[in-house]
């Protein structure tokens, strides 16, 4: 068993890794097009929550000697893509429902993992679940924005 621990371990922390880079490059496209000052506020704030995240996935990783994980280049053309062309019309409704999709998708995708690699150690399983609480607050907070 502890092989099969460490091994899903180092698979949920790539996979938090992987999520967390989208998730801060994906809020840096779009803080830039935002115009109310409260909603750049908010996704200012998401992006730092999620730069706190990388550097304690970072170092969980390195405690494994393991390199972490970065996101397709297909998913980050796509992304940017996708940002580009809803943003624009550069609305704030917009970004806020871009912003939500992308947490939602990264919440979905989390659980899944948290599933899958169920050897993982405690400390990746609880930082797994400080990033969904991150995604989830930040859903929350934009809520207004996006009606």
């Amino acid at each position: 068993m502890p092989y099969e621990n460490e091994h899903d371990t180092a698979k949920l922390l790539r996979e938090c890794d992987a999520g967390i880079k989208m998730g801060i490059t994906s809020l840096e496209d779009v803080i830039p097009k935002t115009a109310d000052p409260q909603l750049e506020k908010i996704l200012k704030q998401g992006r730092q929550e999620h730069i706190r995240l990388r550097a304690e996935t970072e170092r969980q990783l390195n405690q494994l000697k393991d390199k972490g994980k970065s996101p397709t280049a297909m998913a980050k053309s796509m992304s940017s893509l996708k940002t580009q062309l809803t943003m624009k019309s550069g609305h704030d409704t917009d970004a806020a429902r871009l912003v939500t999709k992308g947490c939602e998708k990264g919440i979905g995708s989390l659980n899944k993992y948290l599933d899958k690699y169920h050897y993982a150690d405690e400390k990746s399983k609880h930082l797994t679940n400080e990033l969904i609480a991150a995604e989830q607050q930040l859903v929350s907070e934009l809520d207004t924005f996006r009606k």
